[in-house]
């Protein structure tokens, strides 16, 4: 099994790193920088993942300011950004949003965006990275540790090894492909509302959301 992870920026492109199943740990066999969500097809073409896992969110939303999905999150003490409805969306801030959009799109006839159900072979996944650490962890982050360090530390800690990742940006792409992969192992939740977007989350099961 191959998942390949995708973290999504404005300026740097998309940082890319395919894991593939190796006896009790998960090996890192390629990685990719600076590529353009219209030049992410070939890509695809050349790796062959099972499970494309991307770090940004499908589409707008369709209510408010945030979605299901979002909100959902929070209950667990999990925050992120939200994303609202287009016509709240033309800030610049939501540039990489709209990058995410291209990147599910780019790859869509190949890649259809997974919405529900426990198959997730060959659908593009929404994914974020920093939840995907805290569940994987079971708590959140300490204050004084760095984002960077922590998150490498819970890639060892599920048998990858994050020496050879240059940034946290793949430390970021190498949490949603491992999220990728356990949700190929059908290890995993989708919280959210199907219509407007699901989060993968890398455990079947959830502690109870926080009073």
């Amino acid at each position: 099994m191959r998942s390949l992870g995708i973290d999504v920026g404005v300026r740097k492109g998309l940082d890319l790193v395919l894991l593939a199943a190796s006896d009790e740990s998960y090996a890192i066999e390629a990685t990719r920088r600076h590529v353009r969500p219209e030049d992410l097809p070939a890509v695809v073409d050349e790796l062959v993942p099972d499970v494309v896992a991307i770090d940004a969110p499908p589409a707008w939303g369709s209510d408010g300011r945030s979605r299901a999905a979002e909100r959902a999150l929070r209950e667990f003490g999990i925050q992120s950004f939200g994303t609202p409805t287009e016509n709240r969306g033309g800030h610049p801030f939501y540039t990489w949003m709209e990058v995410g959009f291209q990147t599910f799109l780019s790859i869509a006839e190949r890649f259809p965006r997974y919405r529900s159900g426990r198959n997730v072979r060959g659908q593009a996944l929404e994914v974020f990275p920093h939840a995907s650490g805290v569940v994987l962890a079971g708590c959140l982050p300490p204050p004084e540790e760095t984002k960077r360090s922590w998150r490498a530390a819970v890639l060892r800690t599920q048998g990858v090894d994050a020496g050879r990742l240059r940034s946290v940006d793949q430390i970021d792409a190498a949490l949603a492909a491992l999220t990728g992969m356990r949700a190929l192992e059908k290890r995993f939740t989708a919280l959210g509302d199907p219509l407007e977007g699901v989060i993968v989350v890398p455990s079947h099961s959830l502690p109870p959301p926080q009073p």
